[in-house]
């Protein structure tokens, strides 16, 4: 059967920076990066073949001339992809309107934490943090910012284009020194601080939405405000917690989806992303707290090596909703 020509776009950050892993015998050099959705590799199927190409920081890269049925965009950090999302979304102009693109460029553009919080903000039934980006000098540079845009401790700091907890700090007054951060007028974010425990335990849902459909990927608790993957050894200690996840992912579909779809809506009619993440706390009501929401989240990979694995199903999944999307266009 003939298969149609999907093109994944990745790209190297603005700063070129990348990690090599490993390098071969025949002197071949394998890295990575981080702000791509890393996709691709995870969607093989009989509908259509992946080609890829990297966007480098140069003008002179010559884009692909070859026949192809479809494009997505995987690039995905608003903060550290400005230089290769700007030449995606030349590609993406020359093209429109001929074949499919999946996350045009200058939407993923506006997926910054500042631009999150004024896109979404006013949506019922959503609380998004108040945030905004700085260029600070000195600690004094932020104080500042504190008392004229009206936050109240404790406030969120952390460098732009950063992840995974790396570079972030809860201010809880005026006596955090900052020793720890270059103050040298690159980006950084201040988000308000909004307490989201419950019986002093806190609860991140990781959401997918596919094609406007919204998929879940899991749930992590924590005795501590900032959750991400090493937030499990906590879970690990309390079993119970284990169990709670196991039965969210169970029930999403018939009890927690339909009664968030409405909020889930309006989030993908107001961002006109084909895919994106959402990281959130959803209360009791049904409420989302969100902490960020963008293209540019670790979904498809499994990182479990024995035991009861509870997440491939929801991988599956959401692997199956991509490459019926991309089909369906």
């Amino acid at each position: 059967m003939y298969k149609k020509d999907v093109l994944f776009i990745s790209g190297i950050p603005d700063n070129r920076k990348v990690h090599v892993t490993n390098v071969q015998e025949n002197g071949t050099i394998n890295w990575g990066s981080t702000g791509g959705t890393n996709l691709a590799d995870f969607l093989k199927n009989d509908d259509f073949s992946r080609r890829k190409i990297i966007l480098d920081t140069t003008l002179e890269q010559e884009l692909p001339r070859q026949k192809i049925h479809a494009v997505f965009n995987e690039i995905s950090d608003a903060d550290t992809h400005r230089i290769t999302l700007k030449k995606a979304q030349d590609f993406y102009q020359s093209i429109s309107g001929q074949i499919p693109f999946f996350n045009p460029p200058s939407k993923v553009m506006r997926t910054t934490r500042d631009n999150i919080y004024k896109l979404l903000s006013g949506i019922e039934g959503v609380n998004v943090a108040k945030t905004v980006k700085i260029q600070p000098q000195s600690a004094s540079d932020i104080y500042e910012t504190i008392e004229k845009e009206g936050f109240v401790y404790p406030v969120i700091f952390r460098q732009a284009g950063d992840h995974g907890g790396i570079s972030t700090v809860k201010i809880d007054d005026e006596n955090e020194k900052f020793y720890d951060f270059p103050l040298d007028g690159r980006d950084y974010y201040l988000t308000q601080f909004i307490d989201y425990s419950q019986n002093k335990i806190y609860t991140k849902y990781r959401l997918v939405v596919i094609d406007g459909e919204v998929f879940i990927r899991h749930v992590i608790f924590s005795d501590s405000w900032m959750i991400h993957s090493k937030s499990r050894e906590f879970m690990n200690k309390h079993k119970s917690y284990q169990r709670q996840e196991a039965n969210l992912l169970k029930s999403f579909t018939n009890e927690i989806k339909p009664k968030i779809q409405a909020i889930i809506d309006e989030i993908y009619r107001k961002l006109e992303l084909d895919y994106f993440g959402i990281d959130c706390n959803i209360d009791e009501d049904f409420n989302l707290i969100l902490f960020e929401v963008n293209p540019n989240m670790n979904v498809l990979i499994n990182n479990v090596k024995e035991g009861n694995d509870i997440w491939t199903k929801q991988i599956d999944k959401i692997k199956n909703a991509i490459i019926s999307m991309i089909v369906r266009r």
